[in-house]
């Protein structure tokens, strides 16, 4: 996709799909407005994302969420001053470790290191050397500080929104993809919004993800009853989608484990480990290696 765009997956239920696969947002309308999930990696894409919520639907901006901490998803929050923003505690201790407390007004971040652990997890200078890091210092626009706004209003364990016809549910399932991971979801929609649960056409990054605790929430996901599922990355899909995907989460698991127990190092399981039937996907050929060190530590730790 050249360019991104608002998508209607559902009455009342719209997806905003990033441009050739940057992060994926999205608004749902309730009795009092609409509720916002996720707000893009800048200001920019913030205000153009509000912007075409604004000019499409009638109903007026009343909370957003924040899927979980990477700036990818949440750097745009700038662009909804003045409106509450919602999350999991550990969405708003995660940015307060790196940022301290933020003040409502935001605060601007400009250090690369800082950048880099918000977009990618608190444990990227552990998995990729310094002379490996210059993708990730271009992806994080090393020359553009960042404003960023935090949570205003966090929960631990579920969160729901009346809607006119359903019942929007926002769920923490534990630490997965990074901790503070929420499932939004609408039963009688069967819509669900994963964030970074599901990547979608692209190989994920694993960082400092939990790998069993991810793989058992897309196991959840997969016994509710569901239409549409929107990744953080990629285009609407369906549950088969997720079962593939989860199917890609447990070949990372099992190389690893299998290397493990043949008592290959993390430098060799790092170097050798291939998965030729996804080696063609997105971000592959960049991440894997990184991919293969956070699942390694995670099974041996």
């Amino acid at each position: 996709m050249s360019k991104a765009q608002l998508q209607t997956v559902a009455p009342g239920i719209y997806a905003w799909i990033g441009a050739g696969g940057d992060s994926n947002a999205g608004a749902i309308e309730t009795r009092d407005g609409l509720v916002v999930i996720d707000t893009q990696q800048n200001r920019a894409l913030g205000e153009k994302f509000r912007d075409s919520l604004k000019a499409s639907i009638a109903s007026p901006i009343q909370t957003v969420v924040n899927t979980h901490f990477h700036l990818d998803h949440i750097a745009g929050n700038v662009a909804f001053s003045g409106v509450c923003i919602v999350a999991h505690d550990r969405t708003r201790d995660l940015l307060e470790r790196e940022l301290g407390p933020i003040p409502p007004q935001g605060v601007e971040v400009a250090d690369i290191p800082a950048k880099i652990r918000m977009f990618f997890g608190t444990n990227f200078e552990s998995l990729v050397p310094d002379g490996e890091r210059q993708w990730f210092i271009d992806r994080v626009g090393a020359s553009n500080p960042l404003a960023i706004v935090g949570p205003t209003k966090t929960f631990t364990d579920r969160l729901v929104f009346e809607m006119p016809a359903d019942t929007l549910h926002l769920e923490y399932w534990g630490p997965a993809h990074c901790d503070g991971d929420l499932v939004i979801y609408l039963k009688k929609a069967g819509v669900v919004f994963m964030g970074d649960l599901f990547f979608h056409g692209r190989f994920p990054w694993f960082g400092d993800c939990d790998l069993n605790g991810w793989i058992v929430a897309l196991d959840r996901v997969l016994k509710l009853d569901l239409k549409t599922v929107v990744p953080g990355h990629g285009i609407p899909a369906t549950l088969k989608e997720v079962g593939q995907f989860r199917n890609l989460l447990v070949a990372v698991r099992d190389a690893c484990d299998r290397a493990i127990k043949s008592g290959w190092s993390e430098d060799a399981a790092a170097r050798d480990i291939e998965l030729a039937d996804y080696a063609g996907m997105q971000r592959y050929k960049e991440w894997m290696p990184f991919n293969i060190r956070a699942a390694y530590r995670y099974l041996r730790d």
